[in-house]
């Protein structure tokens, strides 16, 4: 306490405060969340799945387990081991039953990814095997029970033994087999005989990277192709011609081959309008509706060398009976480039002997085999008269049956003229029905029409347009009568040729199957 004139004078402590507001300033955006204060909380439920477990099977035992012969009890239930999967609840009626885990046999661990809950204890061993000696390998020779083989027909099935992965090969066109990135061999499909090596570098050749899978595990499937003889009656020639295997090669070194291309493009029609295709020289140019109708040819018209195509004005949606189209319409440009082949691989790749003038996409560009019988030419011959022609039946023989006529046709200077667009192979008979007038009579077509000696007879083949021959007028003489034939042969400008198509069997794989031959010829 102090003193101040000469009074006394006590201090006295006392407290003040203060409210300051204090003020935070947020960079971002403030989300304020409330709720009543009767709100209640439901029970939440989480769902954790179980981790796998591993059971040690042989914890006193350094040798591996020998594949399927563990069976243990755990838990109630009787695990089984098949080819590395573990199986439980063996049905005694159909000897399936629940893959609950796998089963690695080098290590004699089992993992169940699967199994009850609550539950402990010991395993019970009822049968397990151990093997000290060819247990695992990382090489594989053997050869399969039949040969040859289909290409790529092979598929190989190995069980690691380090891991317990299961690892599938296959075999491809050439015979090289390969999987899993530690499958690497080829197989021979004519002698059967596979080479496997195993491991993650294919280059490897010393076994540094070298991966062991278990012997007894390994599991293959392959096609065996067998040849079985056929009757000559039932194919029309003699099969001792045909190979043993029953193939027949489409390519060989030295057959012209026809390699073509169809590109298509969606267009809609404008009259007088010209649409310039994007490459040049095409063998065909062709317009179809969505119905693979096509587009009358009249309706428009293509220059092929310069791969333009100009529609008619007016331009009308019609099919070449006149019917009605339905868009869209599809254009479609074909170009084809004839060669020779010059080698031919298993793998179906074929060397030609000249360049194409054309990038083709290899997707979509196919290669058609060409028979080629050189220079032909079509023609009319083995032609005489006959006095009557019996109706009944038609001589349709190579020699003349009765007498002959006396009138005649000059053939020396009206001979008859015939094309190769429209000649075909037939037997022909002009019938006369009287002294001037006569059916045209074909032995497969029947009467085609009628004609008479003082104009020109000219029928028309329907296919090319053009006439199947022309008897020219001038060379008529006289003395026709009623009854009076003449006969004679035509060939056409094409090849004799027997097609044999052969269906393997076994299960449809496409909706359609179908076969195209297309006449060529080129006129010097």
């Amino acid at each position: 306490m102090a003193i101040l004139a000469g009074k006394p004078y006590r201090s006295v402590a006392k407290a003040t405060s203060t409210v300051v507001p204090r003020q935070e300033i947020f960079g971002g955006t403030v989300m304020v969340r409330a709720q009543s204060a009767g709100t209640d909380y439901e029970p939440q439920t989480d769902g954790i799945a179980a981790p796998e477990l591993t059971i040690d099977v042989l914890p006193g035992s350094a040798d591996p387990i020998v594949p399927g012969s563990l069976i243990f009890e755990w838990g109630g239930q009787t695990y089984i081991d098949r080819s590395g999967v573990l199986f439980r609840s063996i049905s005694t009626a159909t000897n399936a039953g629940v893959a609950v885990g796998t089963i690695d046999y080098a290590a004699r661990k089992a993992t169940l990814q699967t199994y009850p809950a609550a539950q402990g204890g010991a395993i019970n061993r009822l049968a397990c095997l151990t093997s000290n000696g060819g247990f695992s390998t990382t090489d594989l020779y053997f050869r399969t029970p039949g040969a040859p083989l289909r290409p790529a027909s092979l598929q190989i099935t190995v069980v690691r033994a380090d891991t317990s992965e299961i690892v599938t090969g296959t075999a491809d066109l050439n015979g090289n087999v390969s999987g899993g990135g530690i499958i690497h061999g080829t197989v021979d499909a004519q002698t059967g005989v596979v080479s496997l090596r195993f491991n993650t570098d294919p280059e490897d050749a010393v076994g540094v990277t070298a991966v062991p899978i278990i012997a007894a595990l390994v599991t293959y499937n392959a096609v065996v192709q067998t040849s079985m003889p056929m009757s000559a009656d039932l194919l029309g020639l003699d099969p001792v011609r045909l190979p043993a295997d029953g193939r027949v090669p489409i390519y060989r070194e030295g057959d012209v081959l026809v390699i073509h291309h169809t590109a298509e493009q969606d267009v809609t029609p404008e009259a007088g309008q010209t649409v310039a295709l994007g490459r040049a020289y095409q063998a065909a140019i062709e317009v179809a509706d969505s119905l693979g109708a096509p587009l009358d040819p009249a309706q428009y018209s293509v220059d092929r060398e310069l791969g333009l195509i100009t529609w008619a004005t007016p331009v009308q949606l019609q099919d070449p009976d006149g019917g009605p189209l339905t868009p869209p319409l599809t254009l479609r440009d074909r170009v084809e480039h004839m060669t020779v082949c010059t080698e031919v691989q298993i793998t179906g790749a074929v060397g030609i002997g000249s360049p194409m003038p054309w990038d083709l996409p290899a997707g979509e560009t196919m290669v058609s085999s060409a028979v080629t019988w050189g220079d032909l030419q079509a023609r009319l011959y083995r032609w005489f008269t006959q006095q009557t022609w019996n109706q009944s039946s038609p001589n349709w023989t190579d020699a003349p049956i009765g007498g002959s006529t006396t009138a005649q046709y000059n053939q020396l200077n009206y001979p008859p003229i015939i094309t190769n667009i429209g000649a075909i192979a037939g037997k022909w008979a002009l019938v006369f029905t009287s002294a001037t007038s006569f059916n045209v009579v074909e032995e497969k077509l029947g009467v085609i029409t009628t004609g008479n000696t003082t104009s020109d007879c000219a029928p028309i083949n329907p296919a090319t347009g053009s006439p199947y021959f022309t008897i020219r007028r001038e060379g008529w003489g006289s003395g026709w009568a009623a009854g009076n034939a003449v006969r004679f042969n035509t060939d056409a400008c094409l090849g004799p040729m027997w097609v044999v198509r052969t269906v393997l069997s076994g299960q449809g794989t496409v909706d359609d199957d179908r076969l195209r031959l297309q006449i060529r010829g080129d006129a010097d």
